[in-house]
């Protein structure tokens, strides 16, 4: 060979480039080798070989230790490559994909967002049905709570975190809480009159129905009645316990896991010259009166617009510790009536349960009052406690529903100061104490729960397990 006929040495970068060019023609052979043959593909082991190869190279070939300790760590990944959900490598009996069908062109195919024939069809058999229910005893936004939410930045009631710790308590198939205010924002705040951002606190808590009825309900007549159910009712929340004119006959029966139930709320508590009111305007059932016919007849009405389950909420009674004779009277009228669930609240403090004889000798579960969900009255621990009721609600076979596993957790408002304002929670009692809470507050907590456990002693309820 001529001296002036010799090649030049392959550079670095040559042997590299090649090197990488041998390593997918040996991939790719290997690959359709393995599809070829009907067998899996372990993309994972391929690709950390590939990874090898190239760390080895990075590394001028040399460091075999390095090499060897990369084999096992599928971390090292570099940033974006796919992961492969699940195990790595591809079933060793992957799922033929069945041909797909041929398009009609004379027929085009149904947009991808319509809904398929089959999902507006009932299903013809269902299993048997059950579901949840939570009950939270009475909203009442009213003195220091309206004071101390406004806020004078946005000239807004600031309700929006009130119940974020009683949130996950609130974890029925439907919840709903007794509401003692007319919602508008047209009328000026106070004792009586709550914002409409009391209803999108309700709604972010998950309460799907509201009881309404309450002494003052027909403060603000018939507007008043009409836009509370509105302020609700756009927030997929059921009010009951007030009707509007419209609405005067109807009973609010919802179907929930395919148990029908109804819910009916009616106040004792409304003043004899507003019902006089209402009687004249022909509309006495915009805020049904806890009166036992009227309570009888729509018991009857429910059940023979297929209810299975009929739930009386009573708003009643008086500031005190338990239920006078009246209530118990009017109560045990109710479940002799058919009703089978009786729920109360009106007390403003808790009190407690029992089973009352219903018809045909069933036992009908009464709770009296489950006290206060939000108040601003804080004379008294007692008025700052309450409780929720836990009940599971299944068909039992019969065209009827039974009450089961009734329980309890209570419940507090806490009020505490931070950076000049008071801010107010609820929040379940028997729960580890939350962040912040002072050793005062904790005190007054204790005494709330203290309040709820003695009340319920010896009742049907018990205290929710977690």
């Amino acid at each position: 060979m001529k001296k002036g006929d010799q090649r030049r040495p392959l550079s670095v970068g040559t042997v590299v480039m090649l090197v990488m060019l041998a390593i997918v023609l040996v991939g790719s052979a290997a690959v359709l080798g393995r599809l070829s043959s009907g067998a899996s593909v372990d993309l994972d082991k391929l690709n950390m070989q590939i990874l090898d190869l190239q760390n080895g190279l990075q590394n001028g070939g040399s460091d075999s230790g390095n090499t060897a300790a990369g084999q096992g760590k599928q971390a090292d990944k570099p940033a974006g490559f796919p992961e492969t959900p699940g195990n790595a490598s591809v079933s060793d009996n992957p799922v033929q994909e069945a041909p797909a069908k041929e398009t009609n062109p004379a027929q085009p195919a149904a947009a991808a967002t319509e809904k398929p024939a089959t999902d507006t069809k009932p299903a013809e058999t269902t299993p048997e049905s059950a579901y949840t229910l939570t009950v939270a005893g009475a909203v009442s936004l009213e003195g220091e709570v309206l004071k101390n939410t406004w806020n004078t930045d946005s000239k807004t009631y600031d309700l929006s975190d009130i119940m974020l710790l009683l949130k996950p308590e609130l974890r029925g198939d439907l919840n709903a809480v007794f509401v003692e205010n007319i919602l508008s924002d047209n009328e000026k705040a106070s004792d009586t009159v709550a914002p409409e951002a009391l209803a999108d606190l309700l709604q972010d808590a998950g309460f799907g129905m509201a009881a309404c009825g309450f002494s003052r309900a027909y403060d603000k007549g018939t507007e008043g009645i009409a836009g509370t159910w509105m302020a609700l009712d756009e927030r997929g929340i059921i009010p009951t316990g007030i009707r509007t004119e419209d609405r005067q006959d109807r009973l609010e029966i919802v179907t929930v896991n395919g148990v029908k139930t109804a819910f009916l709320q009616y106040t004792g508590t409304v003043p004899s010259k507003t019902r006089k009111k209402m009687v004249k305007a022909g509309t006495e059932r915009t805020v049904p009166e806890a009166e036992i016919s009227l309570i009888t007849e729509e018991i009857g009405k429910a059940r023979e617009q297929g209810a299975e389950a009929v739930i009386v909420l009573m708003k009643w009674g008086k500031t005190d510790n338990k239920p006078d004779s009246s209530q118990r009277e009017l109560a045990e009228q109710i479940a002799g009536a058919g009703a089978d669930l009786i729920i109360g609240s009106g007390s403003r403090i808790p009190q407690g349960a029992e089973y009352l004889k219903g018809r045909g000798g069933a036992n009908v579960l009464c709770i009296w009052s489950l006290g206060s969900l939000i108040t601003g009255d804080r004379s008294n621990p007692r008025h700052l406690s309450g409780y929720l009721l836990h009940v599971t609600i299944r068909k039992n076979g019969n065209g009827g529903a039974d009450i089961l596993a009734p329980e309890y957790s209570p419940v507090y408002t806490w009020k505490y100061k931070q950076d000049g304002r008071y801010y107010y929670r609820c929040l379940a009692s028997d729960l580890p104490v939350p962040d912040g809470m002072d050793s005062e507050q904790q005190k007054i907590m204790a005494k709330a729960e203290k309040a709820v456990s003695e009340t319920l002693a010896g009742s049907p309820l018990a205290l929710r397990s977690r």
